[in-house]
């Protein structure tokens, strides 16, 4: 039940009160099914409130030149959206879990865990629902699919936002995989003129003409890098719940710092459990630089990852 269906009982409640209002002692018989059909309506509405279900649940609303009224989209469009969004949230799940490699195909677990299903379409536009499978058995936390989307949601919004200023900020810490596809997302959207609605339960987002061509602007502009380098030295420090560490270069004695990658830090602790290992030592590290040219053009950011140790 998203934000778009809430409101509707919302707005048809409001109709009913209001035409009973003007029926008032005119109609008995009408007024009486108004009345019906309004305590229906509170009842399904004050249902939905009082039960929160962690799953993921969205609604993808599409409009402009690939929509034909409120009956009809075009279908290669619909599908290669649909396919692309289906991708970020599934890259967004592996990021969680620590496991979006560089390259390749994702694991299948992932795949199990981030696949949606459309499982009814919204009129006056047309658009999409969207739940993760599964949904019949929620759980009592939040799900990865259900982190995902809100995760999709916001950095549509920073996109395409007039001040991009928060997306900047967030283009540092945004995986490259996950900037790919996102640029991909966009990119379809503005090539077929279409707008976008989304709608989670509790909020829903808007990317007008405007918005989509201020998203598209600032993904062209980007540039994201990545390079692996593999170095020798000595691990002077490494806070796997901060993920962070501290490394020396045997070659030159350069002292370089950044974060851990989410898989190593987890297998860090899991080896300080088992084998009461500390850092120290020498060690061979493969660090990822990160360069991203923001879209100002006036700046450039580098960061660095550690994704692999390995003891000499």
């Amino acid at each position: 039940m998203t934000k778009i269906h809430r409101d509707a009982l919302r707005s048809e409640m409001a109709s009913l009160r209001d035409l009973l209002e003007r029926s008032a002692g005119r109609d008995p018989l009408g007024s009486r099914s108004l009345r019906n059909r309004l305590t229906t309506l509170q009842s399904e509405l004050a249902d939905i409130e009082g039960h929160e279900r962690n799953v993921a649940n969205v609604a993808l609303v599409f409009d402009g030149d690939p929509v034909r009224g409120s009956s009809a989209i075009e279908a290669s469009f619909a599908g290669k959206a649909l396919q692309e969004y289906q991708e970020l949230i599934a890259k967004h799940v592996a990021v969680e879990g620590g496991r979006l490699s560089e390259r390749g195909r994702l694991p299948d677990q992932i795949h199990t865990q981030a696949r949606m299903n459309v499982t009814s379409l919204v009129h006056g536009s047309f658009g999409f629902v969207l739940e993760e499978d599964g949904a019949d058995q929620p759980g009592m936390f939040e799900t990865p699919a259900q982190k995902a989307v809100h995760t999709v949601t916001d950095l549509l919004k920073e996109a395409a936002a007039i001040d991009g200023g928060v997306f900047n900020s967030r283009l540092d810490d945004l995986d490259i995989r996950i900037f790919q596809t996102l640029k991909k997302f966009i990119g379809t959207l503005h090539q077929a003129r279409s707008t976008l609605r989304i709608a989670e339960e509790r909020r829903e987002i808007k990317l007008d003409t405007y918005g989509v061509e201020r998203a598209f602007e600032r993904m062209s502009q980007a540039v994201v890098e990545e390079n692996d380098e593999t170095i020798e030295g000595d691990l002077i420090g490494l806070v796997p719940n901060q993920r962070r560490f501290e490394f020396r270069q045997s070659e030159n004695g350069n002292l370089i710092q950044g974060r851990v990658a989410a898989n190593l830090s987890a297998d860090y602790l899991e080896r300080i459990e088992r084998e009461g290992f500390i850092a120290g030592g020498r060690w061979r590290a493969t660090v990822r630089t990160k360069t991203v040219h923001h879209p100002d053009g006036r700046h450039a950011t580098t960061s660095l990852t550690l994704i692999d140790l390995v003891g000499l």
